[in-house]
């Protein structure tokens, strides 16, 4: 019976080519969406849970609690050995601290160069309990002893084979900023796609003693919180996640006496960590509960499409029917014998989606990654993925039966002498109007796109073209690995390069991804004040390279060290509403322990992305802290001014590897998660329009099946073929308006809350959705103009005859 049942559906869908067609093309477009949004959110939700002890496993945060909740994923350096000491319900205690930026130097033989690679962000210091804590697979050494002793490092396999070749590492030797060297003791397999610890150059935390000048400095500082440094504990099987935060509260009091009631140790479990966005989280739950949606619009949408267009060729199998019917075909027969049709081209379209999923996913992934470091869809094994292949079989059978019964009772349902005679209505194959329903609601999910694609498109083009307060384009940054060469003779030699203006010595640009916060205290107030400031040293030369505009005083005198403040106007508006800039001018500011006047006040500019608000600032000198220098250049020239810089730099730092970057480019990072949303909507609007208007073709080609007599009696009375073209286009306005009705309120609703996320925004006027509609009335004359057209100049003759 199903042997007959798939035969004689394969002989229908060959007979029926376009119709066949048209559906393969919608059910492909709607569930390579599918597909695809489900394997991202498969992959982004399996991050680090494959760590056989996931369940215990957190993460203890920062919080400052000022009149504002600061957010930050590090903690003191001294924490782990006083959390060991203090609680036993903790099994295990590790830190990790990153270290960005690093040069890794492989020694060789006399007479051959160094090699020398730069590694962003693969490099940290650890204690060897994270191996107890987190699973990693060892190819060589020891978990318990590899990482015991200082000047140890362990490597994955990827990175022992990128310094060493096909050499056995094991006993080698890295050198790592020109000033540490450290012995191989170890190898890790590489690790797993989906996990957020990515460091891959681990060195022994013992070292960190012996570095003290270096990134050890702070390793006994209650006061230095550094984001890079990050925490992970294992509890106690039974022990509550409550029932440590409680006891952190008492644990600050005891270690911060001063600030315990403006700071917090909230403790995450890995699962929480990986979208908790206020911990730097690259994708959040909104995010994936958004694609979710997405991909179920889109698969909600080809089935409507399927429906549509398979009751409207119900028409053309009537006599089809009336004969099995007559010849002893039952309902049930007749039902399950659409449905295999439907199977058939469900299972068609599911074998082609995948197909497309093969072939454009790991371009899509490349160009995410490039964009925005962000693994978006993992890697597909479709045979050995077990999720992925039940996911397509509930595909399988959700859309056959989604889109195959309705069409299929409506087929099985017909009367066999109407059939036979050709006289089956419009009520008989369902009614216009559930088919106009339908149309509707796949109108609503795709003006909800376009008008989701307009707005983020709006707020995009607001960020590009909002003033931040300075002009951060023909700036150039270079790094300065040793701050103690920043001197007057560097920044001579480097103005001295054709096309170079000004040259300024800083540890951040104005605006910046990577920001310190610090406590303060103003003037003769007893206390610090309740809000933290955020700190940029730099020369003199800071304001003028980057164009930034005095509002009060004076720049700050030539000097290595610390001899006066600039501040920001939210600086100031902070101290008090009536306090002025003037005001501020030669009062005292204690900051980092060092108490020195204000010299000026800067008018204010965005320091951060314009998701925040702009945050008090300030500036001053210190030259053991000037990591990175900024270059206002003239572009006219730019290669050759670019290669005098690298020169320049090569002949000052002979011992490490240039790179440049410019500034524009990294503040247009600050906002790659927006451009990927607008991409990615983008697409699936486009795809909602093309899937939506198959679905129209399905009801105009309906309408005019079922409107042919009536057509040809109002020609025959005189109608004139615009009249005719004016009865569809009455018909498909109303459906476009009720649709636009439903759908405005409820996108206003949806995007009004994610444009809440941002402290500058746009507000969501009139012409958003007036452009909406304009668009989608556009879509729907395009495609039912066409059929529409065709039907109106139809001889009357030939659709009056059987009359």
């Amino acid at each position: 019976m199903l042997r007959n049942y798939f035969l004689v559906a394969y002989r229908t869908l060959l007979r029926y080519k376009g119709y066949t067609l048209l559906n393969v093309i919608g059910l492909t477009l709607g569930l390579t969406c599918g597909i695809l949004i489900f394997q991202t959110l498969k992959f982004q939700t399996s991050f680090d849970a494959y760590h056989a002890q996931k369940d215990r496993i957190y993460r203890v945060m920062t919080e400052f609690h000022g009149d504002q909740v600061f957010h930050t994923p590090g903690v003191p350096m001294p924490m782990s050995k006083a959390l060991r000491a203090d609680f036993s319900f903790l099994e295990k205690v590790a830190l990790i601290y990153d270290r960005h930026s690093q040069l890794v130097t492989i020694p060789q033989s006399k007479g051959l160069p160094q090699k020398k690679f730069s590694e962003e962000s693969t490099v940290a210091y650890v204690e060897p309990d994270l191996f107890d804590i987190l699973d990693y697979q060892w190819v060589t050494g020891n978990p318990k002893l590899s990482l015991t002793q200082p000047n140890n490092v362990v490597l994955t396999r990827k990175m022992a084979e990128k310094f060493f070749g096909s050499e056995d590492p094991i006993g080698k030797r890295l050198r790592i900023n020109n000033e540490l060297d450290v012995k191989v003791t170890g190898i890790l397999a590489d690790l797993p796609e989906n996990t957020r610890v990515r460091q891959e150059i681990l060195i022994s935390w013992s070292t960190l003693k012996n570095y003290q000048n270096g990134p050890g400095k702070n390793l006994e500082d209650w006061g230095s919180i550094n984001s890079s440094t990050h925490c992970f504990i294992l509890l106690r099987e039974g022990t509550k996640q409550s029932t440590v935060e409680q006891a952190l509260k008492g644990f600050l009091k005891k270690y911060k006496p001063d600030d315990y009631k403006e700071m917090a140790h909230p403790i995450l479990s890995l699962r929480e960590v990986s979208f908790n966005t206020d911990y730097d989280a690259e994708i959040g739950y909104s995010q994936l509960y958004a694609l979710g949606v997405i991909g179920l619009f889109l698969v909600v949408t080809a089935c409507i499409n399927f429906i549509n267009l398979a009751t409207a060729q119900a028409l053309k199998r009537s006599k089809e029917v009336g004969v099995r019917k007559v010849i002893g075909g039952t309902k049930p027969q007749l039902f399950w014998q659409f449905i295999s049709e439907t199977g058939l081209i469900t299972l068609i379209s599911i074998l082609l989606a995948v197909l497309l999923v093969e072939l454009i996913m790991p371009t899509v992934n490349h160009w995410v990654h490039e964009s925005t470091g962000l693994n978006l869809f993992g890697s597909l094994s479709l045979f050995t993925d077990a999720p992925m292949l039940l996911f397509l079989a509930f595909l399988l059978v959700t859309v056959t039966l989604l889109s195959g019964s309705y069409p299929g009772i409506v087929l099985a349902g017909f009367q066999p002498v109407a059939a036979l005679k050709g006289k089956i209505n419009t009520q008989q194959v369902g009614g216009l109007s559930v088919r106009r329903s339908l149309v509707i609601v796949q109108f609503v999910l795709t003006q909800l796109l376009i008008i989701g694609a307009i707005v983020v498109t709006q707020q995009m083009d607001f960020f590009r073209g909002k003033d931040i307060g300075y002009n951060p384009s023909a700036i150039v940054l270079i790094d300065i690995p040793l701050p103690e060469k920043a001197t007057e003779a560097f920044r001579t030699q480097l103005q001295r390069v054709p096309g170079v203006s000004q040259v300024t010595f800083q540890s951040h640009a104005p605006s910046s991804q990577s920001n310190n916060e610090t406590s303060h205290r103003f003037d003769t107030r007893q206390e610090n004040e309740k809000w933290s400031v955020n700190t940029k040293l730099a020369d003199p030369h800071y304001l003028e390279t980057y164009g930034l505009k005095l509002v009060a005083g004076k720049n700050l005198p030539e000097s290595d060290s610390t001899r006066g403040y600039l501040v920001n106007e939210t600086y100031v508006k902070r101290l008090g509403k009536n306090i002025k800039p003037a005001d501020v001018i030669g009062r005292n500011l204690k900051l980092w322990n060092i108490s020195a006047p204000i010299y000026g006040v800067i008018k204010d500019w965005n320091n951060l992305s314009l998701h925040s608000q702009i945050q008090p600032i300030a500036i001053f000198s210190d030259h053991k802290r000037y990591y990175s220098a900024g270059l206002k250049v003239n572009t006219a020239h730019l290669p050759q001014t670019l290669a005098g810089i690298e020169q320049v730099w090569n002949e000052t730092f002979p011992d490490f590897l240039y790179s440049q970057y410019f500034l524009d480019e990294r503040i247009a990072k600050f906002y790659q998660t927006e451009n990927l949303i607008l991409q990615f909507v983008r697409v699936f609007s486009c795809i909602a329009i093309i899937i939506g208007c198959l679905g129209l073709y399905g009801l105009v080609s309906f309408m005019a099946a079922q409107k042919t007599k009536e057509i040809g009696v109002r020609k025959v009375l005189g109608a004139s073929v615009s009249q005719i073209l004016g009865l569809f286009g009455m018909e498909f306005g109303k459906l476009v308006l009720i649709a636009f009705v439903v759908a405005a309120p409820l996108s206003w609703w949806v995007m009004t809350k994610w444009l809440e996320d941002y402290s500058y925004r746009i507000s969501i006027g009139w012409t958003v959705f007036v452009l909406a509609i304009v668009i989608t009335a556009f879509i729907a004359i395009l495609t039912v103009g066409y059929q529409s057209f065709r039907a109106a100049t139809a001889n009357p003759a030939k659709s009056l005859k059987s009359e």
